[in-house]
């Protein structure tokens, strides 16, 4: 029975594990995969495409848009057209359920796109951030809502929540960033729920209180001009899964000790 519990606590903690590294996407239009401890960045690809989005699936597909709003996965042999999202000037892109969260700073609009359908099917018009450029979209799983960055100038950024379904942003924050001369260039959650933010000038790595927009200094990277981040999504099974696999280990056990 002992190595069994060990078992069920070993398989949910795998499932909570943290992905210590982020794609970053910097000006020079090249996607690295950084270790936000160390700064170790290793190169993944060179895009060709500029944009200030990037998202990846959990099955480790990359998504950015252009700067017309044309959606593309690019890839180490050359970007695959996915698409055209109607939105121009997308500050970011996150993904969710089998699509892509995006924020169009062109229309000041929040949108999904369905990647099943090829379509936009939900955006909202927040006409309060108006006079703010979001740089960041982030999707948090647990109860479906939208978190975005975004400045007024330099050193000036904000951290809002969008409820689902909502055309309210709410302001929770500033974020304080002690990178001079720069700003927050995205933002994006971890598997476990965590926060985290970058910097545009030098690549500094951020984690970041949800509910006020506080910021933790994690470590300061080189001069990379950042436009985009993406972390890897939750891909934590849902309750229903979980309580399968506990009935089933019981099951297991308890034919064990019958037998």
């Amino acid at each position: 029975m002992r190595y069994a519990c060990c078992f069920v606590v070993g398989l949910l903690s795998a499932v909570a594990v943290s992905n210590p590294f982020a794609k970053v996407m910097s000006a020079n239009q090249q996607i690295r995969n950084v270790d936000m401890a160390t700064q170790t960045e290793p190169l993944l690809m060179t895009t060709g495409l500029p944009s200030e989005s990037l998202a990846v699936s959990p099955g480790g597909t990359y998504y950015l848009a252009d700067l017309s709003g044309n959606l593309w996965m690019p890839t180490t042999s050359g970007a695959i057209p996915a698409g055209s999202l109607g939105f121009g000037q997308v500050g970011d892109l996150d993904w969710a359920n089998n699509g892509l969260w995006g924020f169009s700073n062109a229309n000041q609009s929040l949108f999904f796109y369905d990647l099943g359908l090829s379509s936009i099917t939900a955006s909202y018009s927040i006409p309060a951030l108006s006079a703010l450029t979001v740089t960041g979209v982030a999707y948090r799983p647990s109860d479906s809502s939208i978190f975005l960055s975004a400045r007024q100038g330099l050193n000036n950024d904000f951290l809002f929540q969008v409820p689902s379904a909502s055309t309210t942003a709410n302001l929770i924050g500033s974020m304080p960033i002690a990178d001079a001369f720069s700003y927050v260039a995205d933002i994006d959650f971890d598997p476990t729920g965590t926060l985290y933010a970058v910097s545009f000038f030098h690549r500094d790595f951020y984690s970041v209180n949800p509910t006020s927009g506080a910021t933790s200094f994690i470590s300061a990277g080189p001069h990379r001009d950042v436009f985009a981040m993406a972390l890897n999504p939750s891909v934590v099974p849902e309750p229903a899964t979980i309580s399968a696999l506990g009935l089933g280990l019981l099951g297991y056990l308890r034919k064990r000790k019958s037998s």
